[in-house]
């Protein structure tokens, strides 16, 4: 995996500062979930193409996934990780009652 380059701004900073938490993080774990999949693809030797071809997808629907702005639902992830032979979410056995 490669190292991510850090970069500040003083104008960027000031635009983070001004995000709502919550949407911080979700905005982050989005990303979070795309690097995986981009990872996975990598390590594979595959292209967007070739998933996109496997889970019956339009490359274009694979370039969504991988801006990091896209909202995923379960059932997407599902298939991701089925055909990527990966884990992007994982859920506690335990019932919180």
């Amino acid at each position: 995996m490669n190292e991510t380059r850090k970069y500040t701004s003083p104008i960027i900073q000031e635009a983070l500062r001004n995000i709502d938490p919550t949407r911080r993080e979700m905005v982050r774990r989005r990303m979070m979930i795309s690097a995986r999949i981009d990872d996975a693809l990598k390590s594979k030797g595959w292209t967007q193409k070739q998933l996109a071809d496997m889970m019956g997808k339009r490359p274009s629907e694979v370039t969504k996934w991988l801006s990091g702005n896209h909202n995923f639902t379960l059932e997407t992830i599902a298939l991701i990780e089925k055909n990527l032979g990966i884990t992007l979410i994982t859920v506690s056995d335990e019932v919180i009652i």
